[in-house]
C-alpha cells in the first residue's frame, strides 16, 4: 500500500510542478513584455523630446541665413570652373559670409546681389556687388580675387567684365 499511495502523491506533485511552472513562466513572460513595452515608450518619448528641444535650440543659437529662404544662389557656366574651386575662392573672398552679406548696419555687408564673372586666362574672379537700394546696373562695386596667387584684386576697371561669362548669383531675397 505504500508504494501506490507513494506514486499518487508522485503523480499529484507532478502535476502541482507543472502547474506551477506554467504559471511561473506565464508570470514571467508577462513581466518581460511589461518591462520591454515601458523601455519602448520611455525611450520613444525621450528621443522625441530631446530631438524638439535640440532643433529649436539649433534654430535660436545659430540664426544662420538659409538658401532659399533669406538668400539664393545660381551656379553657370560649370564646365568652365569646377564648384568646389568657384566655392573656395569664394569662401577666401569672403562670399560665403552669409549672415554678414544680409547686414544691413554700417559695418556690414548690405548686398542686395553679387554677380561673379570668370576670366579663364587670367585665372581671376571678378565681383560686381550692388548693395541695397541699387538704382540701375551701373550702380556697382568691384572686386576681384586671383586663382593662382589665392589674394584679393585692386584696381578693377569697368572693362574687367566685358566678355567674360558670368558663373555665379547671390541674391539677397530679405529685401525683396
Amino acid at each position: 500500500m505504500k508504494k501506490v499511495q507513494f506514486e499518487r502523491k508522485l503523480k499529484n506533485l507532478t502535476k502541482q510542478l507543472t502547474s506551477r511552472k506554467f504559471i511561473l513562466f506565464m508570470a514571467s513572460a508577462l513581466i518581460i513584455v511589461l518591462i520591454c513595452l515601458l523601455l519602448f515608450i520611455f525611450h520613444n518619448k525621450q528621443s522625441s523630446v530631446s530631438h524638439s528641444e535640440t532643433s529649436q535650440f539649433s534654430s535660436q543659437v545659430t540664426n544662420q541665413p538659409r538658401e532659399n529662404k533669406d538668400y539664393r544662389i545660381q551656379y553657370s557656366y560649370s564646365s568652365l570652373i569646377k564648384r568646389s574651386t568657384l566655392k573656395i575662392a569664394l569662401k577666401n573672398a569672403g562670399l560665403f559670409d552669409f549672415k554678414y552679406l544680409l547686414n544691413t548696419s554700417d559695418d556690414g555687408g548690405n548686398d542686395a546681389k553679387i554677380l561673379v564673372y570668370y576670366n579663364q586666362a587670367n585665372q581671376q574672379l571678378v565681383f560686381k556687388f550692388y548693395q541695397n537700394g541699387y538704382q540701375s546696373s551701373n550702380d556697382y562695386q568691384m572686386g576681384g580675387y586671383d586663382l593662382k596667387q589665392q589674394t584679393g584684386i585692386q584696381g578693377l576697371q569697368p572693362s574687367a567684365f566685358n566678355g567674360l561669362p558670368l558663373i555665379y548669383t547671390w541674391e539677397n531675397l530679405q529685401t525683396k
